[in-house]
C-alpha cells in the first residue's frame, strides 16, 4: 500500500515536471524569435538615429566654423573635423536618400551640390559632386575649397572620397564615361581665386574603390591665339587675353565641354576621345571659323575610320527643326565618305587621311571645306584631296555653284579678267591654261560628285566665305592637284548671278564692309602690324574679321594705326585717328591692351584700346611712356567713332591703366553714338 502511495505520487510529480519542461519548451520555441526580432527593429532604429544624429552633429559644427564670434583654433579644429566627417557620412547609404536641394539647405546653403545618372556597360552609375568653401575668415585665404565624390550603384553600394582639399577650384559640371582607361570622370568649373573667372578641366579615374587623378594628354590641342592654357599642374586651366569672364558647360554629346567667355564670339570646344586624347575644336567654335555669323545650332566632330581610311566631317547640333538637323547631316555625311563605296571594305591597300575647315557658317549657309591626301598601294606619289559641301540651311538642301552664278560666257570672262585670287600665290597664273570651254564644263558640273574617289579628284568644287566665292579646280599633281582661286561677291555683276533671294543674304554682310574702303590689301611697307595685339573677332556689318593694331609713320613721327581686314588682308576698315597721336608718338610704347565690348549697351560691339605713348625725344626732355586709352564706338552704319569729351576726360582722370578701368568709368555715362 504504502508501495502504491509511493508510485502515485511519483506520477504526480513527473506529469508535474512534463508540464512544466513542456511550457518551458514552447516558450523556448516562441521566445528566442521575438528577442532576435525585436533586437534587428532595435538595431534599424539605431542606426536611423545614429544617421540623424550624425548629420545633426555636422550642422553644429558647421555653426561653429561660420560663428566669427569664436576663436580662431576652435573654428579651425572644427573645420577640419567638419570636412572629415562629412566625407565618412557621405559613405553611408542613408545619405542617398536626401535629394541635392534637401542636403544643401539642410547645410545652410555653404554646398553645392550636383547630381547626375550615367549608363555604363557594367550598369547604372549615379554620381553626386559636392563642393564647400570654407569661410576666408578661418583659413585667410578665398581659395580653401573641399570637393567631394559621391557615387553607388545602388543604395547598398555607397562610395564617398573628398578628392580636393584647400584648392581654388570650384567644380560646377562634370561628365562620367567608360574609355579605354575604364571609367572616367571629368570635371569642369572656375578657378575663382583668379580673376576673371578662370575655367578648369580636370580628369579622375576609378580604380578598385578610389578616384585618382590623372594628368591630361594636350599633345594635339591646337589653341587659338586668343586664349591661354595653363598646364604646370594636372588640370587645364583656360582663359582669354580679353580678360573677359568666362562660363562652362557639358556639351550635348557628353563627351567635352563648351567653354564660353562674355564676348560672345570667343568660345571654345573641349572634347576627349576614348583614348584619352584631348581635342580643343577652335575651328569650330564662332569665335574662329575662317568667316563666321549668328547662329541657332552648334557643329560637332565625327570621325569615320576603317582599313587605312580617315574622314573627320562635321555635324549639326542643337538645331530647332529635327527634321531638318536630320536632313542637313546626312548630306554631310554622305558628301564627306563620297567615294568610299570601293575601298572601305576591301584591303586594297589605300591610305586616306581627310580634315575640314568651316569656311562660312550662319543662320542660312553652311560652307564646308574638306583637304587631305589619298595614297594607293605601290603609287609613285600621294595625291592632294579637296572637295566642299555648301548647304542652305533653311531649304536643308545643297547649293552649287550653278545655283548662285551663270556659268556662262560672262562668268568666265571674269574669270580669265583677272579678278580673282589665287589662295596660292604661286597658282595665280595656272587658270591661264584652260580654256574657255574647258572651264565652262568644269564649273558647270562642279560640286556633282561621279562617286569614286578617283573621280573627285577631277573635279571641281566651290565654296563660300564671308565675303568671297571660291572655286577649286584639278590640277596636274607637279603643281599641287589642284587649285583655289576666290573671286570678292562685289566684284560679280547682277547680270551674272543666279538666284537673287539666295544673293540677297550671301552678300549683305559683305557689300556693307567693302564699300568702305573699295578692298584694297594693307600695305605691309607703310603700316608694321604688332601681331600680338591683332585678333580675330567679328562686328555686326563686317562679319569675321582680323583687327589689327599697327604702326605707320605720320609726319616723321612713329604712331598708331587700326584696322578691320578679311581673310585675304583687304582692308574693310580704317579706324578713325587715335586720342594718344594728336600731341604723342610711339618711340618707346606701343599698343598694351586691345577688347571688343558693348560698352554702351546699344547692341553694338565697340574697340576698347590702351597704348603706351610718349614725346619722342631722346635724351633732355625725355617724357617716358605713359598709357592712353580710347574707346572706338560702332555706329548702326556700321562705322565706327570716338568721343573727344570721353576720350580727354577718360585719360585726364586716368581711368586708363586697364580695360577694367576704362569699363568701370564708361559705364557709368550715358553714351549715345546714333
Amino acid at each position: 500500500m504504502n508501495y502504491l502511495k509511493y508510485c502515485r505520487t511519483c506520477c504526480v510529480l513527473l506529469l508535474l515536471i512534463s508540464c512544466v519542461v513542456l511550457n518551458g519548451c514552447m516558450k523556448g520555441q516562441y521566445s528566442p524569435a521575438t528577442e532576435t526580432n525585436h533586437a534587428l527593429s532595435l538595431q534599424n532604429d539605431d542606426k536611423t538615429i545614429s544617421y540623424s544624429k550624425k548629420l545633426d552633429t555636422l550642422v553644429k559644427k558647421l555653426h561653429i566654423v561660420n560663428d566669427e564670434n569664436k576663436d580662431s583654433d576652435t573654428r579651425q579644429n572644427k573645420l577640419e573635423e567638419f570636412t572629415q566627417e562629412l566625407n565618412l557620412l557621405l559613405n553611408e547609404p542613408e545619405s542617398v536618400e536626401m535629394k541635392d536641394e534637401e542636403l544643401v539647405e539642410k547645410f545652410d546653403n555653404n554646398l553645392t551640390i550636383l547630381t547626375k545618372s550615367f549608363p555604363l556597360k557594367s550598369g547604372q552609375l549615379n554620381v553626386r559632386v559636392m563642393n564647400y568653401r570654407a569661410p576666408k575668415t578661418v583659413t585667410g585665404t578665398i581659395g580653401d575649397k573641399y570637393t567631394f565624390i559621391q557615387w553607388w550603384s545602388s543604395k547598398q553600394l555607397v562610395h564617398a572620397q573628398m578628392i580636393e582639399n584647400g584648392g581654388p577650384e570650384l567644380t560646377t559640371d562634370f561628365v562620367v564615361r567608360d574609355s579605354d582607361q575604364g571609367i572616367q570622370l571629368w570635371l569642369g568649373g572656375y578657378v575663382s581665386i583668379y580673376h576673371p573667372d578662370p575655367v578648369f578641366v580636370d580628369l579622375w579615374e576609378l580604380s578598385g574603390q578610389k578616384w585618382t587623378e590623372k594628368s591630361i594628354n594636350v599633345g594635339k590641342i591646337k589653341l587659338p591665339d586668343a586664349w591661354e592654357l595653363n598646364e604646370d599642374i594636372d588640370e587645364l586651366i583656360l582663359e582669354n587675353r580679353q580678360h573677359d569672364s568666362m562660363s562652362i558647360e557639358v556639351l550635348d554629346h557628353g563627351d567635352g565641354f563648351f567653354i564660353n567667355s562674355d564676348d560672345s564670339e570667343q568660345n571654345l570646344i573641349i572634347e576627349f576621345s576614348k583614348s584619352g586624347e584631348v581635342r580643343i575644336n577652335s575651328e569650330y567654335s564662332t569665335a574662329l571659323n575662317t568667316h563666321s555669323e549668328r547662329q541657332s545650332f552648334e557643329l560637332i566632330q565625327e570621325e569615320y575610320s576603317k582599313n587605312g581610311i580617315v574622314i573627320k566631317y562635321p555635324q549639326i547640333i542643337k538645331l530647332k527643326d529635327i527634321a531638318k538637323q536630320k536632313s542637313l547631316n546626312k548630306i554631310l555625311k554622305a558628301d564627306a565618305l563620297e567615294g568610299l563605296q570601293n575601298y572601305a571594305d576591301s584591303n586594297a591597300g589605300v591610305h586616306v587621311e581627310i580634315d575640314y575647315e568651316i569656311k562660312r557658317e550662319n543662320e542660312r549657309f553652311l560652307s564646308v571645306q574638306y583637304t587631305g591626301i589619298h595614297y594607293v598601294k605601290d603609287a609613285a606619289y600621294p595625291t592632294h584631296m579637296f572637295y566642299t559641301t555648301n548647304l542652305d540651311m533653311k531649304q536643308a538642301s545643297r547649293i552649287r555653284l550653278r545655283d548662285l552664278v551663270k556659268v556662262e560666257k560672262p562668268f568666265i570672262e571674269l574669270i580669265k579678267s583677272g579678278k580673282i585670287t589665287a589662295v596660292q600665290p604661286e597658282q595665280q597664273g595656272l587658270i591661264g591654261d584652260f580654256t574657255k570651254d574647258d572651264l565652262i564644263q568644269l564649273l558647270t558640273n562642279a560640286d556633282v560628285t561621279k562617286g569614286s574617289l578617283a573621280e573627285v579628284e577631277m573635279e571641281s568644287f566651290s565654296y563660300f566665305t564671308n565675303d568671297s566665292l571660291g572655286m577649286s579646280v584639278p590640277m596636274a599633281h607637279v603643281v599641287g592637284d589642284h587649285a583655289e582661286y576666290e573671286i570678292r561677291f562685289a566684284q560679280i555683276p547682277e547680270n551674272i548671278r543666279q538666284n537673287e533671294e539666295l544673293w540677297s543674304e550671301l552678300s549683305s554682310v559683305e557689300d556693307q564692309s567693302v564699300s568702305t574702303v573699295g578692298g584694297e590689301k594693307l600695305n605691309t611697307d607703310q603700316y608694321e602690324i604688332e601681331e600680338s595685339q591683332s585678333f580675330q573677332t567679328t562686328f555686326e556689318g563686317f562679319g569675321k574679321v582680323r583687327f589689327v593694331s599697327t604702326y605707320g609713320y605720320s609726319e616723321g613721327f612713329r604712331k598708331f594705326f587700326f584696322f578691320l581686314l578679311d581673310g585675304q588682308g583687304h582692308m574693310l576698315y580704317p579706324f578713325p585717328d587715335f586720342y594718344g597721336n594728336r600731341e604723342w608718338v610711339a618711340r618707346y610704347g606701343g599698343v598694351e591692351a586691345v577688347a571688343f565690348k558693348d560698352v554702351n549697351k546699344d547692341g553694338l560691339k565697340d574697340v576698347i584700346i590702351i597704348a603706351k605713348v610718349d614725346n619722342g625725344i631722346h635724351g633732355p626732355g625725355r617724357v617716358d611712356q605713359f598709357p592712353i586709352a580710347d574707346i572706338y564706338f560702332q555706329k548702326k552704319n556700321k562705322t565706327f567713332t570716338t568721343l573727344s569729351a570721353l576720350d580727354e576726360a577718360l585719360n585726364d582722370q586716368e581711368h586708363n591703366q586697364t580695360i577694367k578701368d576704362v569699363i568701370q568709368y564708361v559705364s557709368k555715362q550715358r553714351i549715345n553714338v546714333n
